[in-house]
């Protein structure tokens, strides 16, 4: 498990990381980790009910084409490659009220060679584009969904937005 101060990811991968890869995975996390510390406390994130949260658990899989091909056919009967997959450990924490100090919020996989082609579309870098889709499967693992309306497409939107704002904010001065 690497620890972050507010972030715990347990993570593996199918692909071949570098030294370099690794250690930019843990200063994204770092990152990651800051920001979502941000959106719980400030009740951004699950509103004023997960306060008592002091860290945030995710397991994470970085894998290619053909594992999360694999995965989303089975999971959502979709044949085709997709850039994250999430599954939540809780059926909706949306409603919830939670006074543990830890929180497993489930399972995510995240596609290596989408990520980086969707870097090189968005004209972006790689680790900017996996952070991004490393929030956007973590805000689904607290139960909210895109593709059931477009409010909640929007709001998914909104806390993207706020998180990555976050995260370039700490970019500029440097992670704690």
């Amino acid at each position: 498990m690497k620890k972050h101060p507010f972030l715990q990811v347990d993570y593996h991968s199918t692909v071949k990381l570098s030294d370099s890869d690794k250690k930019q995975l843990a200063k994204w996390l770092n990152y990651a980790s800051e920001a979502l510390e941000y959106l719980f406390g400030e009740g951004i994130l699950l509103k004023s009910k997960f306060k008592s949260v002091k860290t945030v658990q995710v397991s994470l899989m970085i894998c290619g084409d053909a594992r999360i091909r694999e995965l989303n056919r089975e999971h959502r009967n979709k044949d085709k490659v997709t850039d994250v997959l999430s599954f939540p450990a809780h059926e909706d924490l949306r409603g919830a009220s939670y006074k543990m100090p830890e929180l497993f919020l489930g399972d995510l996989a995240i596609c290596h060679q989408q990520t980086k082609r969707q870097a090189k579309e968005f004209k972006i870098g790689y680790w900017d584009e996996f952070i991004h889709l490393m929030i956007h499967g973590m805000i689904h693992l607290m139960g909210y969904d895109h593709e059931v309306s477009r409010a909640e497409e929007k709001l998914m939107e909104k806390w993207e937005k706020i998180a990555l704002d976050k995260i370039s904010e700490i970019k500029k001065r440097g992670a704690r």
